[in-house]
């Protein structure tokens, strides 16, 4: 009874924490994608649009739906749209609390709560956080097979539940998913295992839910969705960012567009010169506690395994074989990933920390420690860093279509090279074509070249975000210093030019 009431104090505690995670800020350029989803008015409008998607929103089904349905409920705003992933949150906590109870670890709902890779996505208009919420259940069904007297039925259902809706959601789940089958599989093996006709039942139906997806899959990348070609290319660089991100330093780093800004201009030793002094003392904080832990397990580590030594083990092998295929992958199509792109991996990262935190007692079982309430306590300082912090705030997208339709009032031509959904999320309109005589415009002048540019009126005011991306030719930039635009303004992602 007082551990079922313990456990119960922790996810309260946790689930609390997930009210802070929304915000209304502006929506960046990605969020401007999913609210697109989120504005159709009915499902055929929304099936509509997921048919047509050339981007990788038609990677994430599942996800789509969802920050559609959510509309319905919250609204469109900025927080109504970021309450649906804050919701998910909350389911991730819940399923882990149910695995904290099936291996007497209580606290473990409260540690993914405190994760700032948690909160960043908890807080944003995009499915992964989704990802990790069914990724949480696919924990559940691995630690309940695994578990010496855990429940293996209610494990096999949950991974045949589970899988499915994490492949759904977004089509990265399908290596997670790969990967914690084989292991139930083969403990299935060993257990001898023998399945009955129910059990047989729900093989057969996700099987084939698996199959449904696989062919959609395959259509919709056949089609040419998400063609991810970015500034740099797949290596060290990739694993160090998606580590970065899912050890939950990012509260005590530059903004993610500056980090990144960094290491594509200066490389990685660049990217460090971005580290202020005073939240540089978080990195080392919290690099120094994973050191203690990975130390301490190491240490600690029994000549005979006991049954949560093998369990984080196991996760440790289902991390290590989803980064490898990820990164074939990537190598084979020439497109890096991030910390979001390995979102299903954080359950089983927050799990493998936990228990290599905690201490080993002589029954083999693991006690709460300092060292794992200093963690928590300093995952907890960067994920309200990210929330909070001037440093994490999203693309300015609201103030810069803003500036924007004030120019165009006032009778000048604007050009906007930045994304144009979430321009016009926020109401902007563009010229429906390159105009042919002098008027006040708004003219989406993403990534044109010089020639180009001669043959557009010529700007009063222009916006620039991210030219990494936007201005990959540096025809707009180069346009600016020739014809003396003074720069005016600083937004997040964004610097606004004005004509002398």
């Amino acid at each position: 009874m007082r551990n079922k009431s313990s456990g119960l104090i922790w996810l309260v505690l946790s689930l609390a924490l997930v009210c802070l995670m929304p915000s209304n800020q502006s929506l960046w350029i990605d969020e401007g994608y999913t609210a697109q989803y989120a504005q159709e008015g009915s499902f055929a409008q929304f099936m509509s649009r997921l048919d047509s998607e050339k981007g990788s929103e038609a990677l994430m089904p599942l996800g789509m739906v969802s920050s559609w349905a959510g509309a319905k409920v919250f609204g469109r705003s900025e927080f109504g749209l970021r309450v649906v992933s804050a919701l998910w949150a909350g389911v991730a906590i819940l399923l882990f609390w149910r695995t904290g109870a099936l291996i007497g670890f209580a606290w473990l709902p409260a540690l993914i709560a405190c994760h700032a890779f948690l909160w960043y996505h908890g807080g944003e208009v995009r499915p992964y956080v989704m990802v990790i919420a069914m990724s949480a259940g696919l924990l559940y069904a691995f630690v309940a097979v695994l578990w010496p007297g855990g429940e293996t039925k209610r494990g096999l259902h949950a991974l045949l539940l589970f899988g499915p809706l994490l492949c759904a959601t977004y089509v990265l789940g399908f290596l997670p998913f790969a990967a914690v089958a084989g292991v139930v599989g083969i403990e299935l093996l060993r257990k001898q295992w023998k399945p009955r006709t129910r059990d047989l039942l729900a093989l057969v139906i996700s099987g084939g839910a698996l199959i449904l997806l696989g062919l959609y899959y395959a259509r919709v990348i056949s089609a040419g969705a998400d063609i991810n070609q970015r500034p740099w290319g797949v290596g060290l660089k990739s694993l160090l960012f998606s580590g970065y991100e899912l050890l939950g330093f990012l509260g005590f780093g530059p903004g993610r567009y500056q980090l990144r800004q960094s290491v594509i201009e200066s490389g990685i030793g660049g990217a460090l010169q971005g580290f202020a002094p005073p939240t540089m003392m978080g990195v080392a904080m919290l690099a120094f506690l994973y050191t203690l832990i990975l130390l301490r397990f190491w240490k600690c580590f029994p000549s005979r395994r006991s049954a949560i030594d093998r369990l984080a083990l196991l996760a440790l092998l289902v991390i290590a074989v989803t980064v490898g295929a990820m990164l074939a992958i990537c190598s084979i199509a020439g497109s890096p990933f991030w910390g979001r792109h390995l979102a299903s991996l954080l359950p089983f990262v927050v799990l493998t920390v936990g228990i290599a935190a905690t201490t080993p007692t002589r029954t083999h079982q693991r006690q709460v420690n300092v060292l794992l309430f200093l963690l928590a306590a300093t995952l907890l300082t960067s994920s309200l860093l990210v929330r909070f912090g001037p440093n994490h705030r999203r693309d300015d997208y609201r103030s810069a279509a803003s500036i924007a339709r004030l120019a165009v009032q006032e009778g000048k031509t604007v050009w906007w090279t930045a994304g144009r959904v979430s321009a016009e999320y926020y109401g902007l309109v563009f010229c429906t074509a390159d105009p042919t005589s002098r008027r006040a415009c708004v003219i989406h002048t993403d990534n044109r070249d010089k020639e180009e540019l001669e043959t557009l009126p010529a700007p009063e005011l222009i916006l620039i975000s991210k030219p990494a991306f936007h201005d990959t030719t540096g025809a707009m930039r180069n346009y600016a210093v020739e014809h003396r635009f003074q720069l005016k303004r600083r937004l997040t992602a964004f610097e606004v030019f004005e004509s002398p």
